[in-house]
């Protein structure tokens, strides 16, 4: 049902037929003016021509008032004036029969490049007219611009090109997210008026978590921009008359008055129709009754500038309707930090980032059975109906939902395959009988759809978002069935918890809503990315909490409490989940940590999404490496898997052919935990380097060398110290290597007593007691491999883009800092296994990252390192082809690693690497030489699942 004020929806056919009638009629007039030759017509007929067509679209003469615009015109700078301008829409120009239409079009691009016309309210459309043609254009990028050309007579052929000015456009998500852009910066600009251009507070993680945290004005603009939003949305998307509030705004306020009308305007739209006064003014009275919590609490009063008033008739001139609430309300959250203003909308998660969970998740699937049952002929309106009634017995939750995009978007693609199925049932049910009213067909529902949100702000986006997201819904489904269900007064709303989402009972928060048990629930979103070296304490207590008090977290992220929660969730519940998480989840220590617990209650890997860039939301923050993993229980379920080939490329779809594990490979679903030992009998101990915890006074650049070169005492115990930098890019660093210091030498040398004294010092600020109860402040804090002969050093980080490990051998003098690992080499077989491409195939896939970089461990990457038991043939030849490794390497001794390993190695060297990866992997079980990571990881993780299996017997 419509509501009273509201005028029903117009069709397809109703607006044909009034284009019809129109062109009948202004055919008739045009023809008495060319009987009567009458001339300059323009000025004399313009505006009732305007009117009359612009009635077609069921635009009032009340509405066209505020179409009549004076505008400058860039070639002159002098004012004009525009026959009818709707802004954001389309501008109107009409000419006397016969006048050339491309000048006209030529004056009203001179009016857009005039300036008076701001960039928020560039129409979409031109249109000029010389009452008997028709000149349509519509603007944009290069590829979305068109010109049609039609007769009085052809207009009501051309109804589809025209049904935009009944709200009928289709939105391109490149116009979408534009849209969002520019109403983001409308928002901010309301939002300076009110307060001031200054005006700067935490958002993201940092914001206020409720709203008595935060400054008082700040918080009541919020609210007030919360409820013009509102205000804005419903002007344009059909709530009540259109353009009401803009009316009201334009001829009922003042700039001295615009607070306190507003405020009464708020109360109105909180009070039922028949409960007003009756003296409630006409424009007011006009306004529907809203209900909800929206206009509920009262606001103190508050008196606005000019400056507010101008910006809020600007937002009213904008078309709200073509916004993504998604993307919109991702950037509405940030209009607080003058960082995220003068970024001016940077900050979002695409669409195209959210779809990649919830497609997969549950989307596709549901999308293919709606495409089946309705290409199906012989579907029974009872399958259809059972379908869509399916949709309206599923719960949906996002429980670190921020503004809520994932819940938007989810409800959005939901409903638009519930609207097709409506529609296929509408078509069936047109053969026979059909009902009336939307309401009765239309199930899905934002209560169906829960957000759980820690900071009070977006969550308040959130609930006004899934409402927005709602009637834009509503307009899709009218367009396509000519009616919607009436949403006012407000009577359901999506279930946005302001709370912690670790202190919740989710259960508890669900189940309250729940009229009936759901039939499947689906969890997703992306919670914080936060690592376990910035988790606060209060954090690591919640995790300890969600996964239980005897869980050993060691390394486990913070955002893995999300994955206990739901774990709990789900024990009894049908369904399936998905988090975007940092990529750290599937490497080194925490996979098996976090992934044994759900494999054990019978989760499946169902999809993911290997590592990729997230922008994040927040200003000045880059983006985080994810990965995107969802799980199911069910067993049969269709297996995804996407690979990007950088972390900003385009993912491409892989065929899954035995499963995704825990690393996301296609392969045996095993987890690698830590080894004291290596797991392999070939593969000898690595052994850590030396850690100084010195703040820098115990290594000495070159810089600094020639001032400790010269104390004779201090010489003495300076020794080459070779980090991961230095390992692989080259250059000098010594350490002052005090472990067996003769005492008395701090007395005879002023540099070691100055470097000694520093270290006692920063070791006296750390955070760690350890450090600051160690008494030993001339040596390293930490001892690991000091070799008296020749040894292999591996950088603990690598670039990923390396083919190769960089490895090489160094001096029995060298120190090796904690960031390289070392181990003696028996002939050359320690080089071979870890220059091989098989090797780096396995740190990449069960390693760790330092943000997208390769990172060795010794306990999980080389002790797990699953290299079978070798013959004397088979050892030697690995050496030997280790030994062509570096002596192709040797053909260019002034190169270091990082040269001879960059994006383009020399063809002598690539050679010798295939020689080596020819003979390694044929001795981990290949036929012959392996051409993909793929093919290798299959043989890595089956030798793997064997050698375990062996010793677990």
């Amino acid at each position: 049902m419509q509501h009273s004020g509201l005028p029903a929806f117009l069709d397809r056919q109703t607006i044909r037929d009034s284009l019809q009638e129109f062109a009948v009629h202004w055919r008739s007039r045009i023809d008495e003016w060319n009987a009567a030759d009458m001339g300059h017509l323009e000025k004399s007929y313009a505006q009732p021509f305007w009117s009359s067509f612009l009635r077609c679209f069921g635009i009032s003469a009340e509405r066209m008032n505020i179409f009549e615009q004076d505008a400058r015109r860039a070639s002159t700078g002098n004012t004009g004036y525009i026959d009818a301008f709707w802004p954001s829409v389309f501008l109107g120009e009409a000419k006397s029969p016969g006048e050339d239409l491309d000048k006209a079009y030529g004056q009203a691009l001179d009016y857009l490049s005039g300036g008076s016309i701001k960039p928020t309210e560039f129409p979409k459309y031109v249109l000029v007219v010389d009452f008997e043609r028709f000149r349509l254009t519509r603007l944009g990028a290069p590829e979305e611009r068109s010109t049609t050309l039609f007769s009085l007579t052809e207009l009501p052929d051309h109804v589809d090109e025209l049904l935009f000015l009944a709200g009928m456009e289709t939105i391109t998500k490149a116009e979408e997210e534009e849209a969002s852009i520019n109403a983001s910066k409308l928002m901010a600009q309301m939002y300076t008026a009110m307060l001031s251009d200054d005006a700067d507070e935490a958002v993201g993680e940092a914001a206020a978590v409720d709203p008595s945290e935060e400054d008082e004005a700040v918080q009541r603009t919020s609210m007030w921009l919360t409820r013009l939003l509102f205000l804005l949305f419903g002007d344009d998307a059909g709530l009540w008359e259109a353009d009401l509030f803009y009316r009201f705004v334009l001829h009922e306020t003042t700039p001295a008055t615009l607070g306190p009308q507003l405020r009464t305007l708020f109360d109105v739209l909180n009070t039922p129709e028949h409960r007003r006064s009756r003296n409630t003014p006409d424009l007011m009275a006009r306004f529907p009754y809203v209900n909800g919590s929206l206009f509920a609490e009262p606001l103190p009063p508050e008196f606005f500038t000019e400056r507010m008033r101008d910006a809020l008739l600007e937002a009213c001139r904008f078309q709200w309707t073509r916004i993504s609430p998604a993307v919109f309300g991702a950037m509405f959250q940030l209009v607080k930090s003058k960082e995220a203003r003068r970024a001016a909308g940077e900050h979002y998660t695409s669409e195209t980032n959210i779809l990649k969970v919830i497609e997969p998740l549950f989307l596709d699937d549901l999308r293919g059975e709606a495409d089946r049952l309705m290409r199906n002929k012989s579907t029974s309106l009872k399958a259809l109906r059972d379908f869509r009634d399916s949709l309206a017995a599923m719960t949906f939750l996002d429980p670190a939902c921020g503004c809520g995009n994932f819940l938007v978007v989810a409800y959005r693609e939901l409903r638009r395959i519930e609207t097709d199925i409506i529609a296929r049932i509408r078509e069936i049910e047109g053969q026979t009988t059909g009902s009336l009213d939307a309401s009765l067909d239309q199930k899905l529902s934002i209560g169906q759809f829960y957000g759980f949100e820690i900071n009070w702000w977006p969550a308040k986006i959130a609930e006004t978002a899934m409402f927005l997201v709602d009637h834009q819904a509503n307009r899709e489904l009218a367009a396509r069935i000519g009616q919607a269900p009436e949403r006012l007064p407000i009577k359901t709303t999506a279930h946005i918890t302001h709370g912690d989402a670790l202190e919740l009972d989710w259960e508890q928060a669900l189940a309250a809503h729940e009229s009936l048990r759901p039939t499947v629930t689906y969890v997703f979103g992306n919670p914080p990315f936060l690592g376990d070296h910035t988790r606060t304490k209060a954090q690591l207590a919640q995790l300890q909490s969600a996964w239980g008090g005897e869980k050993t977290l060691s390394r486990l992220d913070y955002v893995t409490a999300w994955h206990a929660k739901t774990l709990g969730l789900m024990m009894d519940r049908h369904g399936e989940w998905a988090f975007v998480t940092t990529n750290s989840i599937t490497q080194g220590d925490q996979t098996a940590r976090l992934f044994a617990p759900i494999f054990d209650a019978g989760w499946h890997v169902k999809f993911a999404h290997r590592t990729f860039a997230w922008d994040s939301e927040a200003p000045g923050q880059a983006a985080v490496h994810c990965v995107i993993v969802g799980f199911t229980r069910n067993p049969d379920a269709r297996r995804r898997l996407w690979d990007y080939a950088t972390p900003k490329s385009r993912p491409e779809e892989l065929t899954v052919r035995r499963g995704i594990n825990a690393y996301l490979i296609d392969g045996p679903n095993v987890l690698v935990e830590k080894r004291r030992q290596p797991l392999s009998s070939v593969t000898p101990m690595l052994y850590y380097g030396s850690k100084p915890s010195d703040g820098g006074n115990f290594v000495i650049d070159e810089a600094t060398y020639p001032e400790i070169v010269v104390d004779p005492v201090a010489a003495k115990y300076l020794r080459p110290y070779v980090g991961s930098r230095e390992l692989i890019r080259g250059g000098r660093r010594w350490c002052l290597w005090l472990k067996d210091m003769d005492p008395t030498d701090a007395n005879r040398s002023s540099i070691l007593r100055d470097h000694i004294r520093k270290v006692a010092a920063f070791r006296a600020a750390s955070a760690a007691a350890s450090t600051r109860e160690y008494p030993y402040h001339h040596m390293f804090r930490q001892y690991g491999l000091v070799s008296e002969e020749p040894y292999i050093g591996l950088p603990e980080v690598s670039s990923e883009n390396r083919r190769y490990l960089p490895v090489a051998y160094l001096e029995a003098n060298v120190i090796i800092s904690n960031k390289v690992y070392g181990a003696p080499d028996d002939g050359g077989l320690l080089f071979a296994l870890a220059s091989s491409s098989m090797f780096i195939t396995w740190m990449r896939a069960v390693g760790g990252r330092l943000e997208s970089r390769i990172s060795l461990s010794s306990t999980i990457t080389w002790n797990n390192f699953p290299v079978p038991d070798l013959g004397d043939k088979t050892r030697g030849a690995l050496i030997e082809a280790g030994k062509g490794v570096l002596a192709a390497r040797a053909l260019h001794p002034e190169r270091s690693l990082a040269e001879h390993y960059g994006l383009v190695m020399d063809k002598a060297l690539i050679d010798a690497h295939n020689k080596l990866d020819r003979v390694m992997d044929k001795a981990m079980g290949a036929p012959r030489k392996l051409t993909t990571d793929a093919q290798r990881l299959e043989i890595l993780f089956a030798n793997y699942a064997r050698m375990i299996d062996a010793q677990q017997r």
